[in-house]
């Protein structure tokens, strides 16, 4: 039970890292949707960042396992 608890936490937390990674296009590059509306692009910024969030989903996901 304990450890279901811990790796709930570290796969939110893993996920709120992941999202950070990415982040608004420095070159402000984007497309138009089918009305015409420009829609901004996403880059992926800090891809340490997204390894170590990766890293941390998948040990929350082992401790659910355990669990």
């Amino acid at each position: 039970m304990f450890l279901a608890k811990i790796g709930l936490v570290l796969n939110i937390i893993g996920t709120l890292i992941v999202a950070l990674s990415f982040g608004k296009n420095l070159e402000e590059a984007n497309q138009l949707d089918k009305k015409g509306r420009k829609i901004y692009l996403a880059s992926f910024l800090h891809p340490k960042l997204f390894y170590w969030g990766l890293a941390i989903i998948i040990i929350g996901f082992i401790l659910q396992v355990m669990a």
